[in-house]
């Protein structure tokens, strides 16, 4: 009885992943499908023939997109992973305390509000319309995913085994290496991905920072989006869509290959 309802619930959550999925790939194709017909009435490839035509323009895009995303990410995990582990390592409830108050910043000052005090402060170091200007901005967002996640988990496992490991011999950079480096593993994919899916969707910030100068892909996609152009903002979703599946998927096998190759090392 308990599997069955389990199995309901699956199947409740497939299909609420799932029907969105086949709504844009519906709309993709489709020129006019008027309420309240459960099918188009016909159907064009414009959408998709849109994107293929400015072949050159979109990957470049697109790839620009995919490396400010990645170095963000990547960024967010370095830091969230050094951050996580001096709040383990603080001793002071009050300074635990204010760390953790001030990682949740971003999530209560709504993005206009930081869009426009950090645009002045861009414009004075020189940094307005670069991308590097528009790294820093998406790191102040996507910082606080990554950091949650790994100070949940870096909370979870401790510093016990890597003490035990010191006492055994090893140095304190072999001791988180060997140790708690590979139980991180599967939350740093976790935390990469998050943070990776929260910079490559940014607008507002992208718009303001870039000034039009740094085109990424939701800079393209908006305005589609905007004129309610369905088909060819519909192909840009299921674009964003699978790349950002596709960088899951790499870095999730990353985070497996490593700890295969940590399990080993660990146990000869």
């Amino acid at each position: 009885m308990k599997r069955n309802r389990y199995s309901w619930i699956n199947g409740l959550i497939a299909l609420a992943v799932i029907l969105p999925i086949l709504l844009l790939v519906l709309w993709s194709v489709s020129t006019r499908w008027p309420w309240p017909e459960l099918m188009p009435h016909s159907f064009s490839w414009r959408g998709i023939s849109d994107l293929w035509r400015q072949n050159y323009e979109f990957t470049q895009i697109l790839l620009s997109s995919m490396l400010i995303s990645i170095v963000v990410a990547a960024l967010s995990l370095f830091i969230s992973l050094a951050t996580s582990r001096a709040y383990i390592l603080l001793q002071a409830k009050r300074s635990q305390m204010v760390l953790y108050q001030t990682l949740s910043l971003p999530f209560v000052i709504p993005a206009v509000v930081f869009g426009m005090g950090i645009h002045q402060l861009m414009i004075q170091w020189g940094l307005n319309n670069t991308a590097t200007g528009v790294i820093l901005v998406h790191l102040v967002y996507s910082l606080p995913y990554a950091t949650y996640l790994i100070l949940d988990a870096y909370q979870s496992i401790g510093l016990e085994l890597e003490e035990q490991a010191r006492l055994l011999g090893s140095t304190a950079f072999q001791a988180f290496r060997l140790v708690t480096f590979p139980l991180l593993l599967p939350v740093m994919a976790t935390a990469f991905s998050m943070s990776y899916i929260v910079s490559f969707s940014q607008y507002f910030l992208t718009s303001l920072i870039g000034g039009g100068q740094v085109r990424t892909f939701t800079i393209v996609m908006f305005p589609y989006l905007q004129n309610n152009d369905r088909p060819i903002a519909s192909s840009y979703a299921l674009v964003f869509l699978t790349f950002t599946f596709l960088v899951f998927l790499v870095f999730e096998g990353i985070s497996k290959f490593l700890q295969r190759k940590y399990q080993t090392s660990y146990y000869y």
